[in-house]
């Protein structure tokens, strides 16, 4: 009797990203999984409640509003993996840090 193969968990309780964060001194990486909350995030619980309200899209996020100062020092921040059985692609370029965090709350907060 051939041994039984068990595919990897692809549903409702998955939710792990790689965010990164890129910058003129490079490219900073971390692991976020929310469900159960763990991974090299500094902030995981934080980050997860916020993407939790955003069903896992950083781009869905809605922030209160909060202004920046007006300079130009680019900043892309990326999201990959799966929320829910929903595969995850974001990447967006912000003027400065400023504006990421403001955009994103704790989620690229590392």
């Amino acid at each position: 009797m051939p041994p039984i193969v068990v595919p990897p968990l692809i549903g409702p309780l998955q939710r792990e990203l790689t965010l990164a964060v890129s910058e003129r001194g490079g490219t900073r990486r971390v692991r976020l999984w929310c469900a159960p909350i763990r991974g090299t995030h500094p902030r995981p619980a934080e980050a997860c409640g916020v993407l939790g309200r955003a069903q896992g899209d950083p781009a869905s996020i809605r922030p209160p509003w909060r202004g920046c100062p007006q300079y130009y020092d680019a900043v892309t921040a990326t999201a990959t993996g799966t929320w829910d059985g929903r595969f995850i692609r974001y990447s967006r370029t912000f003027s400065n840090k400023c504006e990421m965090y403001a955009a994103t709350g704790p989620v690229f907060a590392f």
